[in-house]
């Protein structure tokens, strides 16, 4: 009896999928409306026609808006935003709801002369200062008591000098914007100066493990076609395979334009990232610093990783005729390019971190590191370093991004000076930018 249950589910996956298939030569192509339409509302037959049309067409461009459709019917494109406390693989959660903050409170610092990212940072930081208070007993208010509570629970978490000086600027910004007393302001600066103090002297883990186990520029691209050689030869989950292309995609962009993470997950394809015929272009402004990130052409060698990330394993079809069909169909969705796997939403920047971490060693963050000090090894001009990572300050790259780049320096200033060596002592003579005549030969008869 559970055979022929099993044969007759299976005889109604194929029998479903050769409707849609029939459907779609008639037509000529399946749309979001399309699909809505054939499985008149049930998700339950889009989902056999997602079983069965890899079995008779492996590779079909209509199964990313097939899936991307199953998501929608079942209403997976509004996720809450966690607000519990920690769960597997979960951080504690040390701030309170944004809709739990007096409106009073937020319309100070929204109005405040502060710059956006600043004051999303402030915003989190009061719900953390509340959250403190919360869970002490205390009034929900910015005073004495719940900052005290809130510097001993900073003291009991396990955070570094540079991530407590931070905390402890926002403090100090707080106590300015709600006029905290004179006293409680002093106190607060006097402890920003000293984490401060600590962390110029702490040496960052990011650039001792980057030291310790170092990459290039083109060890992200090796890794990049590994990993998108393991997506192709990949059957079955679709969830492992479109992870594959994420992860493939993201090591190739890394490679040669290392932006921030933020900024590569926010670029909507059609928006801020484009594909013509000639390849991809991007043009939008950093969410951190607001420079100009605008590209004309990625180079080349990303074209067929970004184009991946839409056909999602699909072929192209002839002439890129289906790559184009899919391509038209995420601009109409408004996708990210890196979107999950119901096309809506973009990629976890966690996840993003847990997959290039899992290939590399290293967070996405550190191929900032391995181009900074690539960019000094070929000895690129300071405009160059602040073009490609999108800095307002050489300084930022020296301080913050530079590994091996003052060695290479180095190590280039010394082999220039043996040259320079050589020359003059094949030369012979040579003279001085005062003028002044210097003959070695003569030099190295007098000494003999």
């Amino acid at each position: 009896m559970k055979q022929n249950r099993s044969t007759n589910s299976m005889q109604y996956t194929q029998q479903i999928t050769q409707e849609f298939i029939a459907l779609r030569e008639q037509f000529g192509q399946m749309t979001q409306e399309m699909l809505h339409i054939f499985a008149d509302g049930q998700v339950e037959v889009l989902k056999r026609v997602a079983a069965g049309l890899p079995k008779v067409s492996p590779g079909d461009p209509d199964l990313p808006i097939i899936f991307s459709r199953i998501h929608e019917m079942q209403g997976h494109t509004e996720h809450g935003r966690y607000s519990g406390g920690p769960g597997k693989g979960k951080r504690p959660v040390y701030s309170i709801p944004l809709q739990d903050v007096p409106q009073h409170f937020l319309n100070v610092i929204q109005e405040s002369h502060y710059k956006e990212r600043i004051t999303r940072d402030l915003i989190y930081g009061l719900r953390e200062i509340l959250g403190a208070a919360r869970r002490a007993n205390l009034p929900e208010e910015l005073n004495q008591e719940t900052l005290t509570a809130y510097r001993a629970e900073l003291d009991s978490r396990k955070i570094s000098a540079t991530w407590l000086k931070r905390k402890l600027l926002d403090m100090q910004r707080l106590g300015e914007l709600f006029a905290l007393d004179d006293k409680n302001k002093k106190i607060v600066a006097n402890e920003h100066r000293a984490a401060k103090l600590a962390a110029d002297l702490e040496p960052s883990k990011r650039h001792i493990d980057f030291r310790a186990n170092p990459l290039s520029p083109l060890d992200y691209a090796r890794i990049a076609r590994d990993v998108s050689q393991e997506a192709f030869a990949t059957e079955g989950n679709r969830q492992t395979v479109q992870r594959l292309f994420i992860t493939a995609g993201m090591l190739a962009l890394l490679s040669f334009i290392p932006e921030r993470v933020s900024d590569i997950l926010g670029a909507v394809i059609g928006k801020d990232v484009t594909r013509d015929a000639r390849g991809w272009s991007s043009e939008y402004f950093s969410r951190k610093t607001d420079v100009d990130r605008t590209f004309d052409y990625l180079p080349d060698q990303l074209t067929p990783y970004l184009d991946d990330l839409v056909l999602l394993g699909a072929k192209p079809g002839p002439q890129g005729s289906d790559l184009a069909r899919l391509y038209g169909q995420r601009v109409s969705l408004q996708s990210p390019l890196f979107a999950r796997t119901d096309l809506r939403r973009a990629y976890s920047s966690v996840r993003i971190f847990e997959l290039v971490k899992e290939r590399t060693g290293h967070g996405p963050h550190a191929a900032r590191k391995a181009m900074t000090d690539y960019l000094a090894e070929i000895d690129a001009a300071p405009e160059d370093v602040l073009d490609l990572l999108g800095h307002r300050k050489i300084a930022t790259s020296e301080a913050h991004y530079a590994v091996y780049a003052e060695a290479h320096r180095r190590k280039r200033t010394l082999n220039r000076m043996d040259d320079f060596r050589e020359e003059l002592a094949a030369g012979g003579k040579f003279r001085l930018v005062t003028g002044r005549l210097i003959d070695l030969d003569k030099i190295s008869r007098e000494l003999d």
